[in-house]
C-alpha cells in the first residue's frame, strides 16, 4: 500500500488508484472510510451519530439577602449584653439559700380542745393527753413536770356488754349523756355489730346532782329496751338493769349514789387544802 496526498489534502492508495479518486469524482470515487495509518498502529475511524444534547434548565439567580446595617462584631448575642462583666466561678457558687423554715414567730396550729364545753367537774377534772405532753419540748430554765394522767370527767359507771361481737367489753361512763351507737364517735361504740344504729340508738345520762342514772331512746329509728320493757321516755337506771340496742345487751353498772360521789371527794379535798 502507497499511501499518498493529493494537492486538494485527500489521501488515497496510489497503487490502487493513479490518481486521486475524490478529485476524479467519478466511477472511481470510493465510499469507503479513509483509513489512516501510522507507525506501528491503525486506528480505524468509525462514523457514530451526534450525541443529542440534553435541554439546559433554566436556573433563576438566588436573590441576595440586604445585608445589616451594622458590623458582625456589634450584633447583640441573645442572653448576655456587650458590656456585661464575666463573673468568675468563685463568685457564682456564693448564690444566697432560700430558707423553707417558718418563722420563730409563725403562730401556732388550732387546737380544737382549747375550745371545748366545760361541763360539770371540769374545774377540777380537764383533758390533757398523754401524746401531747410528751411530744412538747421542756423549757431549758424549768425542770420538766412529771406526767400526770387527767380526764375530761371522772367514771361515774360502766356498760359491760353481755353479747354480740363486744361481749365481756366495758364502757366507760362519763358525767352528763353517753351517746350508743355503731359509730366510733360514740362514747359507747359498738363498732362490730351491725344491728346496732351508727348515730344515736340510745342515751344513757347521769345527773350529778342527784345523782341519777337515765336512759332514754336516741335520735334513731330504731328501739331501745329496759329490761325487756320498750323504752319511749327517760327512764331511771337501777344497779344491773340491762339495756338492750340491736342485738347487744348492756348491763349497767353505777358507780355514784349517796353513800360515794365525786361531789363528796372533792368536798374533801378542798377543805383538806384550807387547813
Amino acid at each position: 500500500m502507497n499511501l499518498s496526498r493529493c494537492e486538494n489534502g485527500h489521501f488515497y492508495d496510489k497503487e490502487k488508484y493513479p490518481t486521486c479518486p475524490h478529485c476524479a469524482g467519478g466511477s472511481a470515487a470510493d465510499d469507503s472510510l479513509t483509513t489512516v495509518f501510522t507507525e506501528g498502529d491503525v486506528t480505524e475511524s468509525v462514523s457514530a451519530q451526534p450525541i443529542q444534547s440534553m435541554p439546559t434548565a433554566s436556573v433563576s439567580p438566588i436573590a441576595s439577602m440586604p445585608e445589616a446595617d451594622l458590623p458582625v462584631a456589634d450584633l447583640p448575642v441573645a442572653g448576655f449584653g456587650a458590656d456585661e462583666p464575666t463573673m468568675e466561678l468563685d463568685n457564682a457558687m456564693d448564690t444566697p439559700t432560700v430558707s423553707l423554715n417558718m418563722p420563730s414567730n409563725a403562730p401556732e396550729a388550732y387546737d380544737d380542745d382549747d375550745d371545748h364545753t366545760v361541763g360539770f367537774f371540769d374545774d377540777e377534772f380537764f383533758s390533757e393527753p398523754a401524746s401531747d405532753s410528751a411530744n412538747k419540748a421542756p423549757v431549758a430554765s424549768a425542770p420538766a413536770k412529771p406526767q400526770v394522767n387527767k380526764v375530761s370527767t371522772p367514771c361515774v359507771g360502766w356498760l359491760v356488754a353481755l353479747g354480740g361481737a363486744h361481749i365481756g367489753t366495758d364502757f366507760r361512763l362519763k358525767v352528763g349523756k353517753n351517746f350508743i351507737g355503731r359509730s366510733p364517735q360514740m362514747d359507747v361504740a359498738l363498732t362490730e355489730d351491725k344491728s346496732v344504729s351508727r348515730e344515736r340508738h340510745a342515751i344513757v345520762v347521769y345527773e350529778p346532782k342527784e345523782h341519777l342514772y337515765l336512759v332514754q331512746p336516741g335520735d334513731a329509728s330504731t328501739l331501745v329496751y329496759r329490761n325487756e320493757q320498750v323504752v319511749l321516755s327517760p327512764v331511771q337506771l337501777n344497779a344491773y338493769d340491762v339495756i338492750a340496742v340491736g342485738d347487744v345487751n348492756l348491763l349497767f353498772i353505777p358507780l355514784c349514789n349517796k353513800e360515794f360521789n365525786w361531789n363528796t371527794i372533792l368536798e374533801e379535798m378542798k377543805n383538806k387544802a384550807q387547813k
